[in-house]
């Protein structure tokens, strides 16, 4: 088999579709959030990031800027590996202490993303709850589902917040096996919330 020829195709079948991913560079302002300048294929233009993780602009924050600057200076930059081998400096511990005060938790655990903390979590409890049934919102994150996916255990999706056609799931499933409603709280790609209290007295 011709390899190069066969990748050279599928990239050319891709670029046919407009499937073909090419990135665009945000250059965000500092000063104007959310303003930015957009480079995409050679040319600029002004634009505005409502699409990004950084809701509340804390990264732009001046404390937060000279914060790091001050932290770069220290360790420098990098953490030097990952958190296993030896990547977890005190800033990382203190930062899980000070988030599970906040919630007052036991302790907790911070990801590079929020899709591998999506992904990691609901394939850790899917795979060390023997037996377990997960009942998912059909519009749920895609990290959600691969973490599901990977876990491969039973999964039922029930329609967009609704707690009847969920209770109607249940109801289907035997009473002694383990289950895991997944949800959001908010639904970020059309900001709708979720019915929260109708699905947690709904059984």
């Amino acid at each position: 088999m011709n390899y190069k020829k066969y990748f050279s195709d599928e990239l050319t079948s891709l670029k046919s579709q407009g499937l073909y991913r090419k990135f665009r560079e945000i250059n965000r302002d500092k000063k104007h959030f959310p303003k930015a300048t957009e480079r995409f294929e050679g040319a600029e233009r002004p634009v505005e990031v409502w699409c990004s993780n950084d809701y509340l602009n804390l990264s732009q924050h001046p404390e937060v800027i000279q914060r790091s600057v001050e932290v770069i200076q220290e360790l420098g930059t990098g953490s030097g590996g990952t958190r296993n081998i030896s990547g977890t400096s005190s800033y990382h511990a203190d930062l899980e202490r000070t988030i599970a005060k906040l919630h007052n938790k036991e302790s907790s655990l911070i990801f590079p993303s929020a899709y591998t903390a999506n992904q990691s979590t609901l394939w850790t409890l899917c795979k060390k709850l023997e037996g377990i049934e997960v009942f998912s919102d059909e519009l749920n994150h895609a990290s959600m589902i691969q973490g599901i996916k990977n876990a491969n255990v039973p999964c039922h999706i029930f329609s967009h917040n609704d707690v009847n056609h969920l209770r109607e799931l249940l109801n289907t499933s035997n009473a002694s096996v383990p289950k895991i409603i997944v949800l959001e709280s908010l639904y970020s790609m059309e900001g709708l919330r979720s019915p929260l209290k109708q699905i947690r007295f709904s059984g």
